[in-house]
């Protein structure tokens, strides 16, 4: 039985919609035994790639940035491609890319997959145009994340920049300013909306137009969870309603709605399976009811049971495994 109703919540038709984008990946010398500490070397590599293969914030952490596309199979051929120009760059100098979703290294560094989404017609429309989208978009994203998570999050200790950064992670929906007058000024905007970023010359940040951004998801330690999840998310996106059911929910109990979602996300973020039906449409079988729905290739097995079938640990060397024998490399 349909926990849902898909009429509700989904357009008969697709809009056009894009999405670029960005994959966090583990830079780990093998020499040393440790995440990448170089920073000279990690900048002299990344002079002969493309320019969509990034440093990030930290020597030891990497980011594939693809361009936006409106076709699922365009931005999953361009990361893979980008990943083994990444990987075949990288290993020459005795360091593995490799996707996994946390690093050790003075408390942990989380390694995300963040999605961009572009609406064409709404580059200059009010920002709470995105927001009904994004919000209609929530609870189904919530719904992916518990599905594909990597790793087991309850022994987390999260890094300062984590700690102090609003704009990691989906957001805790406290702010009744987003459906009252223009919720644009509200501090919460950039969490779920990416403003214009300059490009400079370190390759550390880039220009991004006005996005939906998500940034729940792990990096996906297998390659047939990412390829679901940028099938799913984009899909979504390109089917959801301006006027979803979600608005309808936080107008006439805003209060008991961003609760449900909140403790939701509380417990996606710290138990390792599947998480109860505490908000209704935040739960596996959501996903996998969604997934059906528009026809998308949905994967029963979850990467810590792909972990357990092949005796891989849940370290350096089971994640690098995972990375070759789960289509990866």
């Amino acid at each position: 039985m349909r926990t849902i109703k898909f009429s509700d919540w989904f357009l008969a038709k697709p809009r056009k919609v894009t999405m670029g984008v960005e994959l966090e990946l583990l830079l780990f010398d093998s020499r040393n035994k440790e995440p990448l500490q170089n920073m000279g070397l990690c900048e002299q590599i990344l002079g002969n790639v493309d320019r969509k293969i990034y440093r990030d914030y930290y020597p030891y952490q990497l980011e594939i940035r693809t361009a936006p596309y409106s076709n699922p199979e365009d931005v999953i051929n361009e990361t893979k491609k980008l990943y083994k120009e990444a990987s075949k760059a990288f290993i020459k100098h005795g360091i593995y890319v490799i996707p996994v979703p946390a690093i050790v290294r003075s408390g942990y560094v989380y390694c995300g997959l963040h999605t961009h989404l572009g609406f064409p017609k709404l580059k200059d429309a009010p920002t709470k145009e995105y927001f009904y989208r994004a919000i209609g978009m929530y609870p189904f994203i919530l719904s992916l994340a518990d599905h594909t998570k990597n790793f087991e999050i309850s022994e987390l200790e999260m890094s300062d920049r984590m700690k102090k950064s609003h704009h990691i992670g989906i957001p805790y929906l406290k702010a009744q300013q987003f459906l009252q007058g223009n919720p644009g000024n509200h501090k919460y905007k950039d969490i779920i909306l990416s403003s214009p970023i300059a490009n400079d010359s370190n390759r550390s940040r880039m220009t991004k137009p006005n996005t939906i951004e998500i940034r729940i998801l792990d990096t996906p330690s297998l390659y047939n969870i990412y390829e679901f999840s940028i099938k799913y998310i984009l899909t979504l996106a390109q089917y959801i309603k301006d006027n979803n059911p979600m608005l309808d929910m936080l107008d006439k109990d805003y209060k008991e709605t961003t609760n449900k979602l909140s403790m939701t996300r509380d417990l996606t973020l710290k138990q390792r399976y599947g998480i109860n039906k505490v908000f209704r449409m935040a739960n596996m079988d959501v996903c996998e009811e969604t997934s059906e729905h528009f026809g998308i290739n949905f994967p029963t097995e979850t990467q810590f049971e792909f972990r357990e079938r092949h005796g891989f640990a849940g370290d350096i060397n089971g994640f690098l495994s995972m990375a070759t024998k789960g289509g990866w490399l």
